[in-house]
C-alpha cells in the first residue's frame, strides 16, 4: 500500500505521518511527536494526519496514578525498547541500562513526571549556538505557556513553599501540570532543613527560569493523574488524524539527496511532496539516519551503506544529566510512605478508591517531589573549571544557572531493598547538570532491527567528576549535619565518607542515568562541523527531511528534559505551519 503526503514526521522505530491537500508525514509517536501531530492536524488547513507508532497505547492500572510515577520504568518491560549502554571504563565497566517510551506518548509515558523549564540562561544560549534569537528565553517561555494547563492555585495549602504566579504560566494547554494540593508528611521538614542548611534559598517558583534554590517541583499531572504526550495530544483525536500503532519504520525511499517518503517494514509506503520529519528521540533518529546512508562516510562504509550524505555529526554530541541515589534510614516519625507501600490490604483499598473517584491515598504517596536546583560557589575555583573555554565559563557562572539538582521522595534505593518492619526511610537523589562528557550513538550492523550502539562516555569530561562529587558531598553533608540529623539513623546507599577517595568509589559503583539524552543530531550553524539541523530543523545537504526531538539540542537543560521535548515540538509545529501556511 503506497499513500501520498506533504509531509512525513518519522522516528527510527516510530513515525508520525501527515495527510493532507497539503500532504504532511510526521514519524514518531514519542513527546515531541504526538504534540507536533495534534498542532499540525489542527491547523487552519486541517491537514490530514498519519500517526505511526512503534509501540501501541499505554494501558494499565499503573499508568496514571501518582503512586506509580517511580515504578513504571522499572515494571513496565513492555513499554520500553530495552536498550542499554556500552560498558562504562569509569564506571566499574557497566552496562547502564536505557529506558525508551515504546507506546504512544514515547516516555512521557515512564518518566517521573517532573516538569521543571531550566534555566531561561540554557534557551539564551541555545539561541547563541545556532545563530538564531527565536530560541531565547523571551521567546521559549511564551510557548511554554501554550504547551501548558498550569494549576497554580493547587499549593495554595502551603505558599511559603510554592507560589507560583497564574500569569506566569498557560492555561489553555494540553498537557496538564500542577502541584500537590497536600504536601507528604516530612516533605516541609526536608524543605526547611535545605533553607537553613544553605543547599539554597527559597524558590516559590521553579519555572520562572530561575530555578537556583528549593522548593516543589511541579509534575505533569492533573486530577485524572499522569498526563502523556498521547493522553493530551491524542485524546480528542479530530478525523483528520489517524493512527497506526505497532508499525516499524525501515526506510527513506529516496532520489538522491532529495527524501521523498519512507517504507514499513510491512511494506506500506507513504511519500511526501513536502518534508519528511524524524521525531525517534536520541538514539533511533541518528539510527534511521546512518542507516539510509546520512552520516560520517567512514562509519557507513564499514556497514557497507552506500553513502547519500556524508553529515559527520551524526550520532555524535549524544550528552545525559547523571544520577545518584542516597537512601538513609530514617525515623518512622518523620514519614509515612515506607508504611503505606508495606500494607497490602491499603494499597488494594488506595487502588479501589482511585479507580472510583480518583481520590485517596495513591494522589498523596509519591506526588510530592520536593528538591530544587542549588548553585556551588566554589566550583568556580576549581582547576576543572579554570580549564574550560571562556564562553562556557561565563555561562556557568551566570546566578540563575545552577551546578546541581537536589530531588527527594525518590523510592528506596537499592531497588527492592528490604527494610526491618517498623522501619522508615528517606532517599534523596543528587544529578548531575552542565554535563560536558560527549558521547556516540553508532550502528551495530546495516540491520534496522538491531539496537543502535549507545556510549555516553559517562563521566569522561573531568568537569564532570569534579560537579558531582561536590554534589554529593553537599547532600551527604546535609543528611548528616542538618536539622535532618535529627531523624538520620544509618546510610543504606551511599558513600563511606564525605572524603574524595570515598566519594569517587562510590561514584563508580552508582551513578546512574536520568534518561534525559539529547544532542546527537545536534541543531548549529552551518559552520558547526558537528551540525546536523539548522534552526527550522532542516538536515544540512539533504532536501525534504526534518528532525524534531531532543536528538537536536546544542546543550542539555538544567531540566527534567520532557518540557524541552514539548518545546521542540511546539516550536518546530509553529515552524512548519508558518513556512507552509497551512
Amino acid at each position: 500500500m503506497t499513500a501520498d503526503f506533504d509531509f512525513i514526521i518519522a522516528g527510527g522505530l516510530l513515525i508520525t505521518t501527515i495527510l493532507s491537500a497539503k500532504s504532511l508525514t510526521i514519524a514518531s509517536g514519542g513527546t515531541s511527536g504526538c504534540l507536533l501531530a495534534n498542532r499540525l492536524a489542527n491547523a487552519a488547513t486541517r491537514p490530514s494526519v498519519l500517526l505511526i507508532e512503534a509501540g501501541g497505547e499505554a494501558i494499565g492500572d499503573t499508568i496514571r496514578p501518582p503512586f506509580y510515577r517511580f515504578m513504571n520504568a522499572f515494571m513496565r518491560p513492555d513499554l520500553d525498547h530495552g536498550y542499554s549502554t556500552t560498558k562504562q571504563p569509569l564506571l566499574n565497566d557497566r552496562s547502564i541500562r536505557y529506558i525508551r517510551g515504546k507506546a504512544l506518548g514515547g516516555s512521557s509515558v515512564l518518566n517521573f513526571m517532573a516538569y521543571v523549564y531550566g534555566s531561561g540562561e540554557d534557551y539564551n544560549r541555545w539561541g547563541e549556538l545556532v545563530g538564531d534569537d527565536s530560541w531565547r528565553w523571551e521567546k521559549t517561555k511564551e510557548l511554554f505557556k501554550r504547551i501548558e494547563n498550569y494549576n497554580t492555585t493547587a499549593a495554595s495549602s502551603y505558599p511559603q513553599y510554592a507560589n507560583p504566579s497564574a500569569a506566569e504560566h498557560g492555561q489553555k494547554g494540553l498537557v496538564n501540570v500542577s502541584l500537590p494540593p497536600v504536601l507528604e508528611k516530612g516533605v516541609a521538614i526536608a524543605l526547611d532543613a535545605m533553607d537553613k542548611f544553605g543547599i539554597g534559598p527559597r524558590n516559590l517558583d521553579l519555572n520562572s527560569g530561575d530555578p537556583v534554590g528549593v522548593g516543589i517541583f511541579p509534575s505533569s499531572y492533573g486530577g485524572d493523574g499522569r498526563t502523556t504526550s498521547a493522553i493530551a495530544h491524542l485524546a480528542n483525536t479530530p478525523d483528520n488524524l489517524t493512527i497506526w500503532s505497532n508499525s516499524t519504520v525501515s526506510r527513506f525511499i529516496l532520489d538522491g539527496k532529495k527524501v521523498l517518503g519512507v517504507e514499513l517494514v510491512d511494506g506500506r509506503q507513504a511519500m511526501s511532496k513536502k518534508d519528511v520529519i524524524l521525531s525517534a528521540g536520541a538514539f533511533d533518529s541518528p539510527k534511521l539516519l546512518l542507516l539510509n546512508g546520512i552520516g560520517p562516510a567512514d562509519e557507513l562504509g564499514a556497514h557497507g551503506i552506500n553513502v547519500v550524505h556524508d553529515l559527520p555529526g551524526v550520532g555524535k554530541n549524544l550528552q545525559d544529566h547523571m544520577l545518584v541515589f542516597l537512601t538513609i534510614e530514617v525515623d518512622p516519625s518523620l514519614t509515612e510512605k515506607d508504611a503505606f507501600e508495606s500494607d497490602a490490604a491499603k494499597i488494594a483499598q488506595a487502588q479501589e478508591q482511585w479507580l472510583k473517584d480518583r481520590t485517596g491515598p495513591f494522589t498523596l504517596h509519591n506526588a510530592t517531589l520536593f528538591g530544587g536546583f542549588p548553585k556551588l560557589p566554589r566550583l568556580a575555583e576549581s582547576a576543572e573549571f579554570k580549564a574550560l573555554d571562556k564562553g562556557l565559563q561565563a555561562h556557568l557562572s551566570k546566578p540563575t544557572v545552577p551546578s546541581y539538582e537536589i530531588a527527594g521522595s525518590a523510592p528506596i534505593f537499592p531497588l527492592g531493598f528490604q527494610l526491618a518492619a517498623g522501619s522508615a526511610s528517606l532517599t534523596l537523589v543528587a544529578f548531575l547538570m552542565n554535563p560536558l562528557s560527549q558521547g556516540e550513538v553508532t550502528l551495530r550492523s546495516a540491520d534496522h532491527h538491531d539496537a543502535p550502539v549507545i556510549d555516553p562516555k559517562y563521566m569522561e569530561h573531568p568537569y564532570d567528576r569534579k560537579s558531582m562529587l561536590e554534589a554529593i558531598r553537599e547532600v551527604v553533608t546535609y543528611i548528616r549535619e542538618s536539622e535532618l540529623k535529627k531523624y538520620f539513623k544509618r546510610f543504606i546507599y551511599g558513600p563511606a565518607s564525605t572524603s574524595d577517595e570515598d566519594i569517587q568509589e562510590f561514584m563508580k559503583e552508582a551513578l546512574d542515568t536520568v534518561w534525559h539524552a539529547n544532542g546527537t543530531v545536534k541543531m548549529g550553524k552551518p559552520e558547526d562541523p558537528n551540525a546536523c539541523v539548522s534552526p527550522d530543523f532542516r538536515v544540512y545537504g539533504m532536501e525534504g527531511l526534518r528532525v524534531v526531538d531532543m536528538s537536536v539540542s546544542p546543550l542539555t537543560p538544567n531540566n527534567h528534559t520532557q518540557t524541552t521535548a514539548y518545546l521542540v515540538g511546539q516550536k518546530a509545529a509553529d515552524t512548519i505551519i508558518a513556512e507552509y501556511q497551512l
